[in-house]
């Protein structure tokens, strides 16, 4: 079943187009990888999918809800860890605040982080603060959950720690989509990749076809920087 489908989505800034006409489609259960270098509008059509942003023209249609994880954590600074996850669902989904907590000490036991309930995000680590991020988000039970280059403020050994735990999502069968640079994560954990660069898609398929057998030069070409630096 599809969770989630746009179609000839279309933003502009400052009439320069970012998106320029693109379609996604996303099946329950999958794992999606956007790749592409910086600047290609990635996140920008995160911010679309996820309605921080409204296209210039284009239909998304979602099954459900969705959550994003952003790639500075963006955690209220006053509130503490467990408030973090407990607010937005007595706000947002009107819960009683017992059920919530319980829902996000749970969430928080899965992270990891049940002795950080009561610190704040400055008290954290950066995987900490990511990881609390990611409960939040998971919080609000979304349908599909988003990521935004989610390792990219943390050192490595930070990083493997944050994908471990996108990782077991992925075998909960979570559905999401995950804008990323690390390219051995997203060949080993995505269903579908695909590549953009200047708002539109250059190629999308299997992890393989686009990272290890693509024909074009472009993603040949970025796959081969990409992997020198690793």
């Amino acid at each position: 079943m599809s969770l989630l489908k746009a179609t000839d989505i279309r933003k502009s800034f400052s009439g320069r187009e970012v998106l320029r006409g693109l379609d996604l489609s996303v099946e329950e259960g999958e794992v999606v990888a956007v790749i592409g270098p910086s600047g290609s509008g990635k996140s920008t059509l995160l911010r679309c999918l996820t309605g921080l942003e409204t296209p210039d023209s284009g239909t998304i249609e979602i099954k459900g809800t969705t959550g994003l994880v952003f790639q500075q954590f963006n955690l209220f600074p006053h509130w503490s860890v467990l408030r973090n996850l407990v607010d937005p669902q007595v706000v947002v989904q009107k819960k009683p605040r017992e059920e919530a907590e319980k829902f996000a000490m749970s969430l928080l036991a899965r992270m990891d982080l049940t002795e950080k309930a009561d610190e704040y995000p400055y008290q954290l680590s950066g995987g900490q603060q990511q990881r609390v991020a990611i409960a939040r988000a998971m919080a609000m039970s979304p349908n599909v959950l988003f990521f935004d280059e989610p390792t990219s403020a943390l050192d490595p050994e930070l990083t493997a720690e944050i994908l471990k735990v996108i990782r077991k999502l992925a075998e909960e069968n979570m559905t999401m989509v995950i804008v990323t640079h690390e390219m051995g994560f997203a060949r080993g954990i995505a269903d579908k990749v695909y590549f953009m660069e200047g708002g539109v898609w250059l190629a999308q398929g299997t992890p393989q076809q686009i990272m290890e057998e693509s024909g074009n030069e472009r993603i040949r070409s970025f796959m081969n920087l990409i992997e020198q630096k690793e």
